[in-house]
């Protein structure tokens, strides 16, 4: 019976035997090791970088991992378990980054801003091609299920409301972000190379504009944009 409940486990999409079939069987399988997992997940983003998102299959994982479909199916019991999984793996690894330059920076006005050029984007040695990997889980949840990119939002979420209360006017804060994530995106997405001279440019000017936005806000009031069109409205 056992030998069957093993089975029968092994060819099932979500780890799981029949009710009744495999109590002792289940309680008897080993808890979940973090490093196994880790391990599983790097895998899993290899095979998705390398090969695609459509080849992203248990078995194709299972093989970069060196592990059996059976050990695989231990730890995430779907595909999609699996992208979520390292999407969620992505998004505590961002979270890491900015919250680590937030305590890093001093208190005041652009301080998340002042925390995430400092730390997030300082090093261009950090940002390996193992980083860019991990953001292969996106492209694989938004062509699975774009449900599935859900942790990241939440994290983008948590971000925005530092980056929106950050003390800089008009908006600083946000376009300012936006430049930093426009040079992540096309280096995630190899349209153009990021080496540290492009990382200390980058740094170089957009904490230009934070200092210049906290010496002279008047100079960033979108009603220098707004009245022009406003008057000819008129």
């Amino acid at each position: 019976m056992e030998a069957l409940a093993k089975k029968i486990h092994s060819d099932r999409l979500d780890g799981l035997t029949p009710t009744g079939w495999s109590v002792g069987f289940v309680s008897n399988m080993p808890p979940h090791n973090p490093a196994q997992r880790d391990l599983l997940l790097d895998a899993a983003e290899t095979v998705a970088a390398r090969e695609g998102v459509a080849r992203l299959t248990f078995d194709a994982v299972a093989a970069e991992a060196g592990v059996s479909k059976g050990g695989l199916l231990h730890y995430f019991s779907s595909k999609e378990g699996l992208i979520e999984a390292m999407v969620q793996r992505s998004a505590d690894g961002w979270r890491n980054c900015f919250m680590t330059g937030y305590a890093e920076a001093p208190e005041g006005p652009g301080r998340m801003l002042r925390g995430i050029l400092n730390h997030c984007c300082m090093d261009a040695r950090n940002w390996t091609d193992g980083l860019r990997r991990s953001y292969s889980a996106i492209f694989a949840a938004l062509a699975q299920n774009s449900e599935l990119v859900q942790p990241m939002r939440a994290v983008y979420e948590e971000l925005y409301e530092y980056v929106r209360n950050d003390g800089l006017p008009d908006h600083v804060a946000e376009v300012v972000m936006a430049a930093i994530d426009g040079m992540w995106f096309y280096w995630v997405m190899r349209l153009r190379p990021v080496d540290q001279d492009a990382l200390d440019r980058l740094r170089c000017a957009l904490h230009g504009i934070v200092s210049l936005a906290l010496e002279k806000p008047e100079a960033f009031s979108c009603d220098l944009i707004t009245a022009p069109a406003a008057a000819a409205d008129a």
